[in-house]
């Protein structure tokens, strides 16, 4: 199943999602198997977004440079992204 798919899929069944990105991933990642206690899941909640925190590490990358390997694939998802459709998540 596509990751449209399945966001659409727990969007539908759990309105609670719709106001929360944070719920919303932890709903997604138990599908996958990520099952956190509920004390984890009160932390979580209190933690910096993903989102942001990889923002800043693109932010920085210049001066920090992931290895060539890596910035190999970062540039091939780059050249690839250029016919990026939604569709394909």
């Amino acid at each position: 199943m596509k990751v449209k798919n399945k966001v659409e899929a727990l969007l539908k069944n759990n309105k609670d999602l719709r106001s929360s990105d944070k719920k919303l991933l932890l709903a997604y990642w138990q599908t996958e198997g990520l099952y956190l206690s509920h004390n984890q899941e009160k932390k979580f909640m209190e933690c910096t977004v993903a989102e942001t925190i990889t923002r800043a590490r693109r932010m920085l990358r210049a001066d920090y440079p992931g290895n060539e390997q890596v910035e190999e694939k970062r540039y091939e998802k780059f050249q690839s992204a250029r016919g990026w459709d939604f569709d394909d998540l």
